[in-house]
C-alpha cells in the first residue's frame, strides 16, 4: 500500500505541476464601433440640427421636466412646426401637470415625427414617451368616466334622500291623523 499511495502522490503532483505554469495569454484587442452605429433621431436625409446627438436631447428632456405646466406651454408655444422643433414639443409635453388635451396634441405631434424618425427612435419614442403617455390618456379618460358616473350616483342619491324626506313626512303626518282619530274614538267611547 506504501507504493500505492506513493505512486498516487507522485501522479498528483506531477499534475498539479501542470498548472503552476501559465499559459501564453493571447493579447486582448480593443473593439471599435463603426461610425454608422451612431445613435441619431431622424433618418439621415432629415437635416435636424443635433440629430445624431442623443445627449442634446435627453439634457433638454431632464432640463426642463421640472418646469411648471405653464412655462412648459409657453416655450411650446415659441416652438415652430419643424422636425426639431416637433420634437421638442413632444419632449415638453411629457412633464407632470399636463392637462389631457395637451397631452393628447403631443400625441399628435409623436405620430407626426414616427414616419421621419429611424427605427431606433421609433423605439426609444414607443417606450419612453409613447406608449407612457398612452398610458396616462387612457387613465385620464377612464377616471374622467368613473367621476362622471360617481356625479351622477351623488346626484340620485340626493333625489333619492330628499324623496325619503319627503315620504318619511308623510308618514309623520298620517301618524299624526291616525293619533287625532284614534283619540277622538277615545273620546267618544268613553
Amino acid at each position: 500500500m506504501n507504493k500505492l499511495t506513493l505512486v498516487i502522490l507522485g501522479c498528483l503532483v506531477g499534475l498539479t505541476g501542470c498548472e503552476v505554469i501559465p499559459e501564453k495569454v493571447a493579447p486582448v484587442e480593443p473593439v471599435f464601433v463603426p461610425v454608422e452605429n451612431e445613435f441619431c433621431l431622424f433618418k439621415t436625409d432629415t437635416a435636424v440640427e443635433h440629430n445624431c446627438d442623443l445627449t442634446y436631447w435627453l439634457d433638454f428632456w431632464v432640463k426642463h421636466d421640472g418646469l411648471s405646466w405653464t412655462e412648459r406651454k409657453e416655450r411650446i408655444n415659441e416652438l415652430g412646426e419643424t422636425q426639431a422643433e416637433l420634437m421638442k414639443k413632444v419632449l415638453l409635453s411629457q412633464g407632470k401637470g399636463t392637462p389631457y388635451q395637451n397631452r393628447l396634441r403631443a400625441q399628435g405631434w409623436a405620430d407626426e415625427l414616427i414616419p421621419n424618425l429611424t427605427e431606433q427612435m421609433k423605439q426609444l419614442l414607443f417606450v419612453l414617451v409613447y406608449r407612457p403617455s398612452q398610458e396616462l390618456l387612457e387613465f385620464e379618460s377612464a377616471l374622467t368616466i368613473l367621476t362622471r358616473m360617481n356625479t351622477n350616483q351623488s346626484k340620485e342619491l340626493d333625489v333619492q334622500q330628499q324623496r325619503l324626506s319627503e315620504q318619511q313626512q308623510q308618514i309623520d303626518q298620517l301618524l299624526k291623523i291616525e293619533a287625532s282619530m284614534m283619540e277622538k274614538k277615545e273620546g267618544i267611547n268613553q
